[in-house]
């Protein structure tokens, strides 16, 4: 691929196109491996200055601090590690607008990388929807909508969890599954994120109407 093509490539379009490789879009990717992808991608735009066969950290976390606020679209979600507390686990993944973002601006990025997604992560995806789909409490839904019964059971058995999985993990799975629906244009698999959300709500961490 001609320099000039990637070029037209801002950090912020290659630094979300690495995250988007490596599964960010279903769950937290640490900073370190997205600059390395991102030097993959561009060694000339993420590697140090003096010994080019490095890559630098710096151009990945401020692209990805940057399109984290809101006037870039708060396209994703995170922290770099160095920053990390007790509430704030360190990496980074996409919000449901990056997700939007990557599907709208992917086959532009990949154009000028000259490159194409391998067929595996969208193999991957499709694993995790099935999971979801064989469960009892997704056939439940399917049948009976937002009248559907659905037990505590049952409702973690479809996100692959316990009942003794705690809230944030059970938000993270249930955040990962919209992900990749929205990527798979699969309506009825976020509508159940949604009704388990409102449902479950108290379990999941969210206070009592």
């Amino acid at each position: 691929m001609q320099r000039q093509e990637i070029e037209k490539l801002s950090d912020k379009d290659i630094a979300l196109y690495a995250l988007y490789l490596l599964g960010g879009w279903e769950r937290r990717i640490h900073t370190e491996e997205i600059a390395l992808k991102c030097y993959e991608l561009s060694p000339s735009r993420f590697s140090w200055v003096r010994y080019p066969q490095y890559p630098d950290l710096a151009p990945a976390r401020f692209a990805l601090e940057a399109t984290k606020k809101a006037k870039y679209g708060a396209l994703v979600e995170g922290e770099s590690e160095r920053k990390r507390t007790i509430k704030n686990m360190g990496g980074w993944r996409f919000t449901e607008n990056g997700v939007q973002w990557i599907k709208a601006n992917r086959s532009r990025i990949e154009q000028r990388l000259g490159r194409r997604i391998p067929p595996g992560d969208r193999l991957s995806k499709d694993r995790k929807l099935k999971e979801l789909l064989r469960s009892v409490a997704f056939r439940n839904f399917e049948k009976y909508g937002g009248k559907a019964e659905i037990s505590h059971a049952e409702f973690v058995e479809s996100l692959v969890c316990t009942v003794n999985t705690r809230p944030g993990i059970l938000n993270e799975r249930l955040k990962q599954l919209h992900s990749a629906a929205e990527e798979l244009r699969r309506e009825e698999v976020k509508d159940y994120v949604n009704f388990c959300r409102e449902k479950f709500n108290t379990l999941l961490g969210g206070k009592e109407d």
